[in-house]
């Protein structure tokens, strides 16, 4: 690595989300460098949004847009708002969540870059309470899709699963997250019941119009919940390697799945300071690996088998599938899926991969048309995946929700 993200984290979590000069949703950011997420790279150009939409991405400086907030990038680069399609934002009970820790969680996902996060199955009503929320304006946060806990794997009936799909949707839940299958995922084994109520969901989900989201993570469980329809697939196998056949095939099936690479990995400097390496939950490391097969291996299937679907054809979107702090997630699941992925790549998973895998094509790209989410980096993220962290600027629909361009000095990005 040329360059440290260390420390970036610490220097920038203090730092205040401005809520000031961004009433209006026009913003002109001229200046910069424009990484425009369908492979486009623009040296020294301006991005117009108005009325919280682009309006014109092109090089050069954009003429004067009345009531228009101005920020000058000269030296950055601005590229789309990072997606998280896969995030776990409610831990504990909620009425305590929102009291301590909903402003604060939620400022740290916008200091991260994340405009826009689908929760991880959070219990239902109190998921659709944190999106209405930050709609509102009460708490300032990424966008949030909200998806809810379910019942359905638990049931016994055709009935009951279809029910528990038709609660989810009259829940207010944007998508039905997390459905895990099967419960037995090493050695792969479901049930006849399982089998049932899968295909049963499919069906309902399809029926009633609300994305069904499937915990799959064995290449067993991948393929028969793509057999029986499954479109999204939650976290990359990691029980055994995938073979480019079964990519080929979730491929033509039109089944896209997020990354969560960094769920077999160490953390580090997370849940402590003494170097020691631990899991997602703090846990120690390789043992405390949920599930697990031994010796951290997981580390190894996750990447691999995401690069294995990725050549094939698959759809990879981005996921931390965490609850610990924003920044510090980003940039342990950016530097897994550097092990196999290039910077380019990363743009293409982290905007209109990520996009796509949430039915969302006015996001994951900065072209006329889209929302005017945006983020403003110090330094050049196709240079290395360091650089993706630490944006001065976060702006959502236009709004710029996070300005710290006056702390830059603070930032310690070490020369090549």
């Amino acid at each position: 690595m040329n360059r440290t993200i260390a420390g970036v984290a610490a220097a920038l979590g203090g730092l205040a989300v401005t809520a000031g000069a961004a009433s209006a949703q026009n913003l002109v950011v001229s200046n910069a460098r424009i990484i425009v997420g369908d492979g486009r790279v623009i040296e020294r150009g301006s991005v117009v949004v108005r009325d919280g939409k682009i309006v014109s991405v092109g090089a050069g400086v954009a003429p004067a847009s009345q009531g228009a907030q101005r920020i000058d990038a000269t030296g950055m680069t601005v590229m789309p708002g990072f997606i998280d399609v896969h995030r776990h934002l409610i831990q504990g009970q909620p009425q305590q969540f929102f009291a301590e820790s909903a402003a604060t969680r939620m400022r740290e996902l916008l200091e991260s870059g994340v405009t826009t996060v689908q929760s991880g199955g959070d219990q239902a009503a109190a998921i659709v309470q944190l999106k209405r929320e930050v709609e509102s304006g009460a708490i300032k946060g990424p966008r949030i899709l909200a998806a809810g806990q379910t019942t359905i794997m638990a049931s016994r009936t055709e009935e009951e699963v279809r029910k528990a799909v038709r609660d989810a949707k009259a829940s207010g839940s944007d998508s039905i997250a997390e459905l895990i299958y099967p419960a037995a995922q090493n050695p792969f084994a479901p049930t006849e019941q399982e089998r049932k109520n899968l295909a049963w969901a499919v069906d309902e989900a399809r029926k009633v119009g609300i994305p069904l989201q499937v915990h799959a993570v064995s290449p067993g469980a991948m393929m028969e919940s793509v057999r029986a329809g499954v479109k999204k697939l939650i976290h990359t196998p990691h029980y055994g390697w995938l073979t480019d056949e079964q990519a080929k095939e979730t491929a033509a099936a039109g089944a896209q799945v997020s990354s969560c690479t960094g769920f077999g990995a160490p953390v580090f400097g997370v849940f402590n300071q003494d170097n020691k390496p631990t899991f997602r939950d703090g846990k120690p490391w390789p043992e405390g690996v949920l599930a697990g097969e031994g010796r951290g291996r997981e580390a190894g299937y996750k990447p691999v088998n995401a690069r294995t679907l990725f050549d094939n054809g698959v759809t990879l979107g981005y996921c931390t599938d965490t609850n610990y702090n924003a920044t510090a997630a980003l940039a342990h699941e950016l530097k897994v899926l550097n092990l196999v992925f290039s910077p380019i790549d990363l743009v293409k998973i982290m905007g209109p991969n990520s996009a796509a895998l949430i039915d969302r094509p006015d996001l994951g790209t900065l072209e006329p048309g889209k929302l005017g989410d945006l983020i403003v980096l110090p330094a050049n993220p196709l240079e290395g995946f360091w650089n993706f962290v630490g944006p001065v600027v976060v702006a959502k629909a236009g709004v710029v929700l996070v300005d710290k361009r006056k702390q830059l000095k603070t930032v310690r990005v070490l020369p090549r």
